[in-house]
């Protein structure tokens, strides 16, 4: 307001300047009146309408006045420049403020644009870094899932997963479904699971709830991963047959593509265990030694039992055991401890027939089964083992050594047994080896180096 009121001052003062000097010359109208097309010029601009209206009245009738002094038309002239002048003036401000709200469009535009990009940088940047983490986790999941290569077993397995991922993944609770596979018989029987709970692995043989039964029903229908509520299902196949379920409880949504990554391992570890049971249970013969595995020696064992109580024939069983082999490894090392037992097995073969059965029972403990042999027979074949093992010169590496061996006998009279019934000949299998074990452990407390029968260790 108060420059309002300056410039109209200003504006009177030049008016009056005009008025004052015109009166000597005219000519001074003609030059200076242009001027006052300023002050309404800046009236305009400023949208100051009251102001420019009162200005532009006094304008004009100092106009009128002037030409009521000296009418000439080139006044008209004058008028028409001053008027094309305030004209040009307000053109130009329209102009520029046109320019200038294209500029101020343009500047928001750049700086909606400049906007949208630092949001979009921000959530790309927040991409990043999420999967950063997703990487990193994942590159740990990686790790984790690369020591998985040293579980034989799923016993080992269970506890593994429970120890490395309780710090990788929040869960309540994982569980491996071993199902039973192949003859109706073996269906029938309960499958093996193994749960991994915050106080540790509990394994056991259950039958599966109605709930579970009815989710196995859909992991089969659907051939890959289940939801159910709380629970995701990750179904293991061998051929068209599921096998095994690897399940986990209570996780979050966002770790579901860890999981996933883990489960995908786990199906090919699950597969190489479950392959090396399998081959672990078809293997009859120990690599070291070339005599029967423990496990297939029972079974031949058992099928001797049968067929002595068949046909009423005796069978004798021998435990043997190298005296201080523990000993031996110690001064000798382990090398020499295996080439020891190596050459101890060839010996035990070598004296004993091809109808004999011979195993490896433990470290180095070998157990033998002969059929139709009496206690005579038994006690003189005993003794060629223990003679010729104790005058054997080993030349193992660089070190000639010898050793003894104590064992133990016990004859199954297979004539007696048949009069009996109900027989469990595995049960029969276990009693006889734990006889010919104590008469082995009668002879190493009466000396080692010598064969002892059980019915005298009995009477003792």
């Amino acid at each position: 307001m108060r420059r309002h009121l300056l410039t109209l001052s200003v504006l009177a003062i030049a008016m009056c300047f005009v008025v004052w000097q015109s009166r000597q010359t005219l000519l001074v109208y003609y030059l200076l009146s242009t001027l006052w097309v300023l002050p309404l010029y800046y009236f305009f601009k400023e949208r100051a309408y009251g102001f420019l209206v009162f200005a532009a009245a006094a304008v004009l009738l100092l106009h009128g006045w002037f030409f009521r002094i000296s009418p000439h038309p080139r006044m008209f002239g004058l008028w028409l420049v001053q008027a094309l002048l305030f004209s040009g003036l307000c053109y130009y401000r329209w102009e520029l403020k046109r320019l200038q709200d294209r500029a101020q469009e343009a500047k928001e535009n750049i700086r909606k644009s400049l906007e949208s990009f630092q949001a979009k940088y921000q959530t790309r940047l927040s991409s990043l870094r999420h999967l950063e983490v997703q990487v990193a986790s994942l590159m740990n999941l990686f790790e984790i899932a690369r020591d998985f290569s040293e579980c034989m077993d799923f016993n080992t397995l269970a506890e593994f997963l429970l120890k490395k991922l309780r710090t990788e993944l929040a869960f309540e609770k994982m569980q491996i479904f071993l199902l039973n596979q192949g003859s109706a018989e073996k269906k029938a029987g309960l499958p093996k699971i193994y749960s991994m709970l915050s106080e540790g692995v509990r394994e056991e043989e259950r039958a599966l709830t109605e709930s579970e039964r009815q989710d196995f029903n859909a992991l089969e229908q659907a051939k890959g991963m289940v939801r159910r509520e709380e629970v995701w299902y990750f179904p293991i196949f061998e051929g068209k047959e599921m096998s095994s379920v690897f399940a986990i409880h209570g996780i979050k949504e966002e770790d579901l593509a860890r999981v996933e990554v883990l489960s995908a391992y786990l199906v090919l570890l699950i597969k190489k265990i479950k392959l090396y049971e399998t081959v672990r249970e078809l293997a009859i013969v120990d690599e070291l030694t070339q005599v029967f595995l423990r496990h297939h020696f029972f079974e031949r064992l058992e099928e001797e039992l049968r067929r002595s109580m068949r046909f009423k024939l005796p069978l004798t069983v021998l435990m043997l055991d190298i005296d201080h082999f523990k000993r031996y490894n110690d001064d000798f090392g382990h090398l020499v401890g295996d080439a020891t037992l190596k050459e101890v097995a060839d010996l035990l073969k070598r004296n004993l027939r091809r109808v004999d059965l011979v195993g490896r029972y433990g470290g180095e403990e070998f157990v033998v089964a002969m059929p139709e042999t009496r206690v005579a027979n038994a006690v003189e074949v005993a003794e060629r083992i223990r003679s010729n093992i104790a005058r054997y010169d080993f030349q193992l590496y660089n070190v000639k050594t010898r050793v003894t061996v104590s064992q133990g006998l016990i004859v199954f009279d297979g004539e007696a047994a048949a009069q009996l019934e109900n027989v469990n000949v595995k049960n029969l299998a276990v009693e006889l080896i734990q006889k010919a074990d104590q008469a082995m452990y009668r002879a190493k407390e009466e000396g080692r180096n010598r064969v002892c029968l059980y019915k005298e260790a009995k009477k003792s």
